[in-house]
């Protein structure tokens, strides 16, 4: 029978040879910890072919499962990349895993301070892409934030309108060309959709706030001032969330979103 040699994690014992249910294999972790450290650190750039299997099991004086296990946690970050026969490699930039994870925790969260807090990220991140869009000053943008403004006043009803917003927003952040800011704005599209559905059904009055808005975000554009482009593309979230805010303490439920 094998022998398995017992080590102590957080008070419980766990097998030395595999892991226990529902505790982390303690040299796994040390393996992790030591591979994350210098993927992170940008020691191990992206490519970058990991120690075999057999040099840190050595190194360790770890198991195959204990090994096996480090590097799965870190595939699921998306921090490595296996290739069958070769090896494991330090994966490449993956936004789009960024994306997942982020859409996940905007639709699952339901605290008011991190509902608030993804506001405050779309504050930053949508104030920067329009300031990078008033200093390019490209007639092509122009035409792109035109044709998003002319869709939407030609809109028939709320529930388009709605659709069209979103879509405003979301290419202010492609127009930026910074592929992080488009990416977030991807993960957030559900959590910009919390948003409108509930907000829109307050009747025409928010349209045309809205539509007035996001005129002055255009307008700081086409002028090519980024410090007014920023300023009005904060404000308008700003307001929109003031907007949630009171709606959402007239219904008594919803994130409170409270200063």
């Amino acid at each position: 029978m094998e022998r398995a040699s017992q080590q102590r994690l957080n008070g419980r014992s766990v097998r030395q040879d595999g892991p226990e249910a529902g505790v982390l294999h303690p040299l796994s972790h040390r393996i992790e910890v030591y591979l994350r450290e210098r993927i992170l650190s940008g020691e191990w750039i992206a490519g970058h072919k990991l120690p075999s299997e057999a040099g840190l099991r050595e190194q360790f004086g770890a198991s195959r499962t204990a090994v096996r296990e480090a590097i799965r946690r870190l595939q699921g970050r998306g921090l490595l990349t296996t290739v069958n026969g070769s090896g494991s490699y330090v994966a490449g930039g993956q936004l789009e895993m960024v994306s997942q994870a982020l859409n996940a925790y905007s639709v699952l969260t339901t605290d008011d301070q991190a509902f608030s807090d993804l506001l405050e990220l779309r504050m930053a991140i949508e104030g920067d892409a329009a300031a990078k869009l008033a200093a390019r000053q490209s007639t092509d943008d122009w035409q792109c934030i035109d044709a998003r403004m002319a869709a939407m006043a030609a809109a028939i009803d709320r529930d388009e309108f709605a659709v069209l917003d979103i879509d405003f927003h979301m290419e202010l952040l492609r127009l930026s060309r910074n592929s992080l800011f488009a990416s977030l704005g991807k993960a957030l599209r559900n959590h910009y959709s919390r948003f409108v559905t509930t907000s829109y059904s307050r009747g025409e009055r928010l349209r045309e706030r809205t539509m007035t808005e996001h005129h002055r975000i255009t307008h700081a554009i086409c002028e090519g001032d980024p410090e007014a482009a920023r300023e009005a593309a904060r404000q308008h979230i700003w307001q929109a969330r003031n907007r949630w805010k009171a709606l959402a303490l007239e219904n008594g439920d919803g994130p409170k979103l409270d200063s």
